[in-house]
């Protein structure tokens, strides 16, 4: 697996690549992580094998590296003897991944989770107009997607759009990222998490991930206060960490929120589960979103969603059956976010039922398979 994004960075890409890989490995398959080398000590311990290429930081991203410099991939490949070559991003470390491919034969698949377009605004370090910077980025991604055997999207919605953009595939399929729903599940306690946030009698709305501009929390901030005018019994909890969270502080408390929202910092993957089970509903505002899969882990949970009606987001959310849509503007965010609050008991249930149907032996199976087939049509 190729990755320009791994350890220490946790972002929705690392959680996807370690979820799937860990389940790999449990099933007696082995796996190797090409990464970029972290520039800081990891404190964690890792699980997987990684082979780390010389990288440096990406200034504009705290916490991405770039794997800029010449490493010698196709040995290191072969020397592997792999079956498959499993790209999960078209940066440095992709391209790398398209080398060791061509040069090795190994057949290579490609995963994409990224909306660059989305984020690039943001992060780009040469200063360039929109619509240039937009048709560079697509004329590139119409480059690099037909280039490995197959190109596979957690969602519809991904395919359908890279589609609309011109994006040619020798061959698209869906592989949704799985949820465990055996660690994710009804039966976890969340009461430690309330009363150490202090809100035992208070409804809570959890949002959680990575912190970044492109994730639209002004969005769910806005929601929020105007959810507050209607009644004062609801707080807010933005868990993680990120480039823009002194931000979003700041801007809460501009907005006189600070005593009604909670910046909980940085969750271990331990503690994960156990907010899920202390809120009340979900919220999730990004239009970045490829997947959702923390919306699918706090539906797993048995939690109302309460999502943006954007890109991923509606291909795991019936609106008013297993949570509830809203559109991009704060009234309809109030309006859903209240919905959920309401009404956990009445979707609770259908919303399980639908973090079941993307269980990660599932979409393991179906990964397994995409693996299986592509070898021996290879051969």
């Amino acid at each position: 697996m190729f990755t320009d994004s791994y350890f220490p960075t946790i972002d929705g890409v690392v959680v996807s690549l370690t979820t799937t890989s860990r389940e790999l490995r449990k099933r007696g398959h082995d796996v190797v992580i090409f990464a970029p080398q972290p520039i800081e000590k990891i404190s964690e311990e890792l699980s997987d094998r990684v082979i780390w290429l010389p990288a440096r930081r990406f200034g504009k991203y705290q916490g991405y590296r770039m794997a800029i410099y010449p490493s010698s991939i196709v040995s290191l490949v072969r020397s592997e003897r792999p079956d498959i070559i499993h790209s999960h991003g078209i940066g440095f470390v992709g391209i790398q991944g398209l080398l060791a491919s061509r040069n090795t034969r190994v057949p290579n698949i490609l995963t994409y989770h990224t909306m660059f377009i989305d984020a690039a605004p943001y992060y780009s370090p040469i200063p360039l107009p929109r619509d240039v910077m937009a048709r560079l980025i697509w004329i590139y991604h119409r480059n690099y997607l037909r280039r490995p055997q197959i190109v596979t999207t957690p969602t519809r919605a991904i395919r359908d759009e890279l589609i609309l953009k011109g994006i040619r595939a020798k061959r698209w399929e869906i592989t949704p990222t799985g949820v465990d729903c055996n660690r994710f599940s009804p039966a976890v306690s969340g009461g430690v998490i309330r009363e150490h946030l202090g809100l035992d009698n208070f409804k809570m709305i959890l949002t959680l991930g990575r912190i970044a501009k492109e994730k639209n929390l002004d969005l769910l901030l806005k929601g929020f206060s105007r959810l507050l005018q209607r009644r004062d019994e609801v707080r807010l909890v933005i868990g993680g960490d990120g480039p823009a969270i002194r931000e979003y502080r700041s801007l809460t408390e501009k907005m006189g929120l600070a005593e009604k929202v909670i910046f909980t910092g940085f969750i271990s993957n331990e503690e994960l589960p156990i907010y899920y089970a202390a809120c009340d509903a979900f919220a999730i505002a990004s239009t970045f979103e490829t997947q959702g899969i923390v919306a699918l882990e706090a539906m797993a949970c048995g939690k109302p969603v309460a999502g943006i009606n954007f890109r991923a987001i509606p291909e795991l959310i019936q609106h008013g059956e297993n949570g509830y849509l809203f559109e991009g503007n704060p009234e309809a965010c109030a309006d859903a976010l209240e919905s959920a609050i309401d009404d956990r008991e009445r979707v609770s249930l259908e919303a399980r039922k639908t973090a079941e149907k993307f269980s990660l032996e599932r979409c393991i199976d179906r990964l397994v398979d995409l693996y299986l087939n592509l070898a021996k049509s290879t051969r």
